[in-house]
C-alpha cells in the first residue's frame, strides 16, 4: 500500500480500517473504523478532501477523486463495486454503487439508493433517497423500499471478510454477518 502525504496533509486511517497492499491513499483522506479499500484502489485527496465512512468498502480498481470545488464524501455502510469512479460527489449512508459505474462532480446519491452497474450519474445530479438509478445518463428507474437491511448486511459482510477471513483483526470487534440477505 502507498500512503502518501500531499502538501502537508497525511491520510488519517483508523487502526480498524483496511488498506490492501496495492491501494494508494493520498493527501486529505480519512478512513473511519471498519472501512476498507481493496486492491488497486486509488483514493486521491489532493486538491480537496475525501471521507470514507464506517463499514464502507471500496472494491478493486475503483477511483475516488475530488475537484477544487467538491470533496468526495462516502457515508457509512456504503458498498462501492469494482471499477467504479466517484469524482467529487457525495454518497449518503447505506448506498450500493454498482460495478463500472461513474458518479460525477457535485452529484449526491441519497440514502438507501442503488446505482446500477455501468450507470453514469452526471454532474450535479441529485438522486433522492431510496432510488434505483440506471443508464447513461442515469435516470431514476423506481423508488426502493425504505429499508437498509440488505445494504447494511453487504457492508458488514465485507468487513467480516477482511477482519476474519483475511485474518487482519482476528478478534473481530465489529458487527457480525450471519448470512442475512444482501444486495
Amino acid at each position: 500500500m502507498l500512503i502518501r502525504k500531499f502538501e502537508g496533509e497525511t491520510p488519517k486511517i483508523d487502526p480498524k480500517a483496511f488498506v490492501a497492499e496495492t491501494a494508494v491513499v493520498i493527501g486529505k483522506a480519512e478512513m473511519k473504523e471498519y472501512s476498507s479499500v481493496w486492491y488497486n484502489v486509488t483514493v486521491r485527496g489532493d486538491v480537496n478532501r475525501i471521507e470514507i465512512g464506517r463499514y464502507t468498502n471500496v472494491q478493486d480498481n475503483s477511483v475516488l477523486h475530488v475537484s477544487d470545488t467538491h470533496p468526495c464524501i462516502l457515508g457509512d455502510y456504503v458498498t462501492v463495486g469494482h471499477c467504479a469512479l466517484l469524482h467529487a460527489c457525495t454518497v449518503e449512508d447505506h448506498v450500493l454503487i454498482g460495478m463500472h459505474s461513474t458518479v460525477l462532480d457535485g452529484a449526491v446519491i441519497g440514502r438507501g439508493s442503488i446505482v446500477a452497474a455501468g450507470a453514469v450519474v452526471t454532474k450535479n445530479t441529485i438522486v433522492p433517497p431510496y432510488s434505483l438509478v440506471a443508464g447513461v445518463p442515469a435516470k431514476i428507474i423506481k423508488k426502493l423500499p425504505e429499508n437498509t437491511d440488505a445494504t447494511h448486511a453487504q457492508a458488514v459482510k465485507y468487513e467480516n471478510l477482511w477482519t476474519r477471513r483475511y485474518g487482519l483483526l482476528p478478534d473481530g470487534g465489529g458487527e457480525e454477518y450471519h448470512g442475512e440477505k444482501i444486495v
